[in-house]
């Protein structure tokens, strides 16, 4: 007779998965290393395409493979074949912040029935022109809100979303410094 072990799972999610982490991470702390890779080529206009078909972890590659293709809207010069990179960036930020938001109620035993975030970024393409110096070419800012429904008080929810954002790697990534390497190499 064989056995199969249920795993506990909350709105989709094992917290169990959590605690194995945090135990194999305190005994060893390369376990908390990974690396993610994202390889983006020009198709045409302005549209590109980004591939991701590996990402490291402890050291081991783990295969991946999906892809993403990224236009301009047409009344930008786009052909309007996809999300353009600021969409991109407002979507990684959202989907970092609900799931971590996810994870840390879940890991509470919180039941969710609706998380979603809405999100804005104001642009001054002046900026990306060079057309005034004095503007950034990047978003002068962002906003959003996360509408939750579910069987915790607002005073819990809001508790699970400071940590949200006290833990939300994608959140620290906008909000400080990331050292960043950039080069460039040309082909003959």
């Amino acid at each position: 007779m064989t056995t199969t072990e249920q795993v506990y799972t909350i709105n989709g999610f094992a917290p169990s998965g959590v605690t194995e982490l945090v135990t194999a991470i305190q005994q060893d702390a390369a376990q908390a290393q990974m690396a993610f890779h994202a390889t983006t080529a020009w198709v045409d206009g302005t549209r590109s395409l980004t591939r991701m078909t590996s990402f490291d972890w402890a050291g081991q590659a783990y295969t991946r493979d999906f892809s993403l293709t990224i236009d301009e809207p047409e009344e930008l010069g786009g052909t309007n074949m996809g999300p353009n990179p600021q969409e991109v960036l407002l979507a990684g930020i959202n989907s970092c912040i609900l799931t971590t938001f996810v994870e840390h109620c879940s890991v509470e035993g919180i039941r969710l029935e609706k998380v979603e975030i809405h999100s804005t970024g104001t642009l001054d393409v002046r900026g990306l022109l060079k057309l005034d110096e004095s503007i950034q070419a990047g978003y002068q800012d962002m906003r959003w809100t996360l509408t939750v429904k579910g069987d915790a008080t607002p005073e819990k929810f809001q508790q699970m979303y400071e940590a949200t954002i006290a833990s939300s790697p994608n959140f620290w990534n906008l909000a400080n410094p990331v050292k960043i390497v950039p080069s460039l190499r040309v082909e003959a």
